[in-house]
């Protein structure tokens, strides 16, 4: 088996980490799973940890402290 598509990751476990109230997004910037995070928050990153873990066994995460993303006009 070998390395999961970032790509891939973005789009199956994306929608479940947005559900996770502190997350504002999800990308692959740099080819790893990226979570950007409202506030640095350890419960926040425990649970998405955990939702990756249940979905994509041994993914590693990054986390970036962002604030909240907004829509663009």
């Amino acid at each position: 088996m070998g390395t999961p598509d970032p790509r891939e990751l973005k789009r199956t476990l994306g929608p479940r980490l947005l559900e996770i109230a502190g997350v504002s997004g999800v990308g692959v910037p740099t080819g790893r799973l990226t979570v950007y995070l409202e506030r640095d928050d350890l419960a926040v990153r425990r649970r998405v940890e955990q939702v990756v873990e249940r979905l994509s066994p041994g993914v590693t995460v990054v986390f970036e402290t962002t604030g909240r993303f907004r829509p663009q006009r």
